[in-house]
């Protein structure tokens, strides 16, 4: 018997540890190995074919993406995360319509969740909808895989998401938001103010937050005006985003937040306004 027969053997063990050890010599076996762990994952026993997707995935080879998304159906949950994460890895636009299908209907939040992360790996705009439509998911952990997905598609992903800021769904306004901070694209400046007064507290928290990673100075009046939201957490992120923005007109308006009757805030407006101070009275080098 030779080292890939006994391998692929040896997947069907009893013994996670001789499984995993088997993948592992597999992986290492690469491409040839493929057709053997495709095979087992049709296996009868749900490990074994959690296994082969694993090893799939580190094989990273886009000869096992079809297979793996006919897998997208598989009856356990647990094997279906598994191939999801391994079409992760491989990060193959052949994944993308099976991923977003999974992504809207499959019943576990695992998968879910899962399906996001591999359409965010891929980072096709295509997936851009589906990723939209997932930051309404019932499960938070979905919602944030969604909106760090569809961030890593970058500006593609914009408009999609300043239409989204509009929705009628509070989480799917909460999960753009985050997204466009992540992507610091000023063109989502004006929308992310208009948030910033949104209905939903969390809505609010995120375009604040998302203002003060774009840092545009035109965002100074609507942080200011954050500074005295009815929510501690809101004011929270106003005092850390002008921090990030800093200038004169930041620390003035800082100044009055030292006196916050939160704790969390009025720390952090103290923090801010003297690192902003710290900022100015540094010598000009230049000079």
């Amino acid at each position: 018997m030779d080292e890939l027969t006994s391998l692929v053997a040896e997947l069907g063990s009893r013994r996670w540890e001789a499984r995993k050890a088997a993948a592992q010599g597999l992986v290492k076996i690469g491409r040839p190995a493929i057709p053997h762990l495709v095979q087992r994952l049709s296996d009868e026993d749900a490990d074994v074919r959690l296994v082969a997707a694993k090893a799939l995935g580190w094989i990273r080879n886009p000869a096992a993406v079809a297979p793996l998304a006919k897998s997208l159906r598989d009856d356990d949950p647990d094997v279906r995360r598994a191939v999801a994460l391994a079409l992760s890895m491989i990060a193959d636009a052949q994944a993308l319509d099976p991923l977003a299908e999974a992504l809207g209907s499959d019943s576990s939040w695992h998968v879910r969740a899962a399906t996001a992360e591999a359409l965010g790996s891929i980072g096709d705009a295509r997936a851009v909808p589906a990723l939209i439509r997932a930051l309404g998911d019932d499960f938070i952990d979905v919602r944030e895989a969604a909106f760090e997905a569809v961030a890593r598609t970058g500006q593609a992903a914009v408009p999609g998401l300043l239409n989204a800021l509009q929705g009628q769904d509070a989480n799917v306004r909460w999960g753009a938001a985050k997204a466009l901070g992540m992507i610091r694209d000023p063109a989502a400046v004006d929308r992310l103010m208009d948030a910033a007064r949104d209905e939903d507290h969390g809505v609010r928290q995120a375009a604040v937050e998302a203002l003060g990673q774009i840092r545009d100075p035109r965002s100074v009046d609507t942080l200011a005006n954050a500074l005295k939201d009815e929510s501690s957490p809101v004011r929270y992120a106003a005092a850390k985003a002008l921090e990030r923005l800093g200038g004169p007109l930041a620390l003035a308006a800082l100044t009055s937040a030292v006196k916050d009757k939160s704790w969390g805030v009025h720390w952090a407006a103290l923090k801010a306004v003297e690192k902003i101070r710290h900022a100015q009275e540094k010598p000009d080098r230049r000079a």
